[in-house]
């Protein structure tokens, strides 16, 4: 896996297997007047409490509908997506297409692989008290002994890494935390999981933030975008890879 600043984006990438992330200020400024979301979309968003989640919810929807369509040379208002049994999105009228999608904090992720399953997972760093608090039941005991202490960004990026694998499975909370080892690689991280095993790799968002993404398909190009104008050309370029391949 490897990241790529939004004008770094060769032609010899591929476009179905990306990970794109973008701060939620960034992907509205640029996407917020389009008036693409379906009504399933707009209950979701409606049913949040808070503004700032309402924001981020719509924000990530936003993103999706631009670089799936981007991707696909489709309209993004006519992407058709439908919600499996365990939550996750699945595109209706693109076969052979898996997506994922996360959000949290400032930060939104969309991913988006044409030769595999896909997870992503976009987290806020937590206080200590948090870590402290649920370490007994999310580290497996292989990771007990081996874990620094709790509110670094290790553990933020085991908690990420789990996340991220579960999602690209599609096995939501039916495996408990505890029961997953994530093994250190090289080039990221290896999840072991009931229907296969998942390599991902971790992207340091900004000082508080942390992406996971997992698959079991190719190589997934990761797409950091940190204002409007990184996320438009992110966009080209995704619309220019699918034209090319």
């Amino acid at each position: 896996m490897q990241e790529q600043g939004a004008a770094a984006m060769g032609n010899d990438s591929k476009g179905g297997d990306w990970v794109i992330a973008v701060p939620v200020v960034a992907a509205l400024a640029l996407l917020g007047d389009r008036d693409v979301l379906d009504r399933a979309e707009r209950r979701q968003v409606a049913g949040f409490v808070r503004d700032e989640d309402r924001h981020r919810c719509r924000a990530a929807h936003l993103l999706a509908r631009a670089a799936i369509g981007a991707s696909t040379v489709r309209d993004p208002a006519g992407l058709a997506f439908r919600r499996e049994p365990n939550g996750k999105p699945a595109l209706v009228d693109v076969p052979g297409v898996d997506v994922n999608l996360s959000h949290s904090g400032d930060w939104i992720a969309v991913g988006m692989s044409g030769s595999g399953r896909v997870g992503v997972d976009v987290e806020a760093d937590r206080p200590e008290a948090f870590w402290r608090e649920i370490v007994a039941s999310f580290l497996s005991p292989e990771e007990v002994l081996k874990t620094t202490p709790p509110g670094t960004v290790e553990f933020l990026k085991l908690w990420t890494a789990k996340e991220a694998a579960v999602k690209a499975e599609g096995s939501g909370l039916s495996i408990a935390p505890d029961r997953i080892t994530v093994e250190r690689r090289p080039d990221g991280f290896r999840v072991g999981l009931p229907s296969g095993t998942y390599d991902g790799c971790w992207l340091r968002l900004d000082d508080g933030h942390m992406l996971a993404v997992a698959t079991d398909g190719a190589p997934l190009w990761l797409i950091r975008c940190r204002d409007p104008d990184d996320l438009r050309q992110a966009l080209h370029g995704l619309a220019g890879l699918a034209t090319n391949s």
